[in-house]
């Protein structure tokens, strides 16, 4: 399996994940795979919370991270990495992640 290494035909879907934590969702996104060849990329990620995103960075250097809450988010670098990103990958699809944490504890 070539997982590792693929060119940009094979991905076919780039990912901004909303609410990324330290990387979970990310980390499943990265693993996909088509016939032996990496197929998605995780390209941007966004967390209120800098110890998560610190973790995150760690484990998927490549993407871009903002430490943000995202009804305040300046959308401009995210935008002007998107262009970029949609140049080296024409072909993929773009994939607006949100993994929504549960605030609430429920007595059971």
């Amino acid at each position: 399996m070539n997982s590792e290494y693929s060119n940009s035909e094979d991905i076919r879907l780039l990912y901004i994940d909303l609410f990324c934590g330290a990387g979970g969702t990310s980390t499943g996104v990265e693993s996909a795979v088509i016939n032996g060849n990496k197929c998605a990329k995780v390209i941007a990620c966004v967390n209120h919370d800098a110890n998560a995103i610190a973790s995150h960075e760690s484990n998927h250097p490549d993407a871009l991270h903002f430490t943000e809450d995202i009804r305040t988010l300046d959308l401009k670098p995210l935008l002007l990495s998107l262009i970029r990103m949609r140049q080296e990958y024409p072909c993929a699809l773009i994939v607006l992640w949100a993994s929504l944490g549960i605030t609430i504890v429920y007595n059971t």
